[in-house]
């Protein structure tokens, strides 16, 4: 696995919060949220979706065979120079609890994984290892910027950039 250091540049985004598995109906209903806050307040771009994923409330921990107990937040890129007041207008539109939120720019550990979302143990097993071969220590929960849609891709075809934040220090 190509693994790499890369940092993330700070930016703004759309979030939601909650929990529970990407089969229950809240995960659909905030990624249907995002989507239509991001077009309502202009956006015609298309991107992906980012899911930051914490298992019952250890940001360092992560069980891909209890995600009942999945913390998520999801997120897509905020259009440029919308403002707290706009999300939330755009937001109630919908009746979605969709906020702004300014992201720090972060270091992260970071590959690509290729396949079933199912099949991701490895890949962050390896990913982790990763990050402690090399000195480093996890700074908070892993991310999955989805780069297919699941919804129209085989689950063999699937590609998600999963990434750690590490401390440098």
């Amino acid at each position: 696995m190509d693994i790499s250091l890369a940092t993330v540049p700070a930016r703004a985004l759309l979030v939601v919060d909650g929990r529970g598995a990407p089969e229950d109906p809240a995960f659909t209903a905030a990624v249907r949220a995002l989507f239509a806050v991001r077009a309502a307040l202009g956006a015609t771009d298309d991107v992906p979706l980012e899911g930051t994923y914490a298992q019952d409330g250890d940001a360092l921990r992560f069980d891909l065979d209890a995600p009942g107990g999945w913390h998520w937040t999801l997120a897509v890129p905020a259009p440029p120079g919308r403002t707290a007041d706009a999300v939330s207008t755009a937001a109630a539109r919908f009746g979605a609890p969709v906020e702004l939120r300014a992201h720090p720019e972060q270091r992260v550990a970071q590959l690509v994984h290729r396949g079933p979302y199912a099949d991701e143990k490895p890949s962050l097993a390896a990913l982790y290892a990763h990050v402690a071969g090399r000195g480093l220590r996890p700074a908070g929960p892993h991310t999955e910027v989805y780069l297919t849609d699941p919804g129209t891709t085989a689950p063999g075809d699937n590609r998600a950039v999963l990434s750690v934040p590490v401390w440098t220090g």
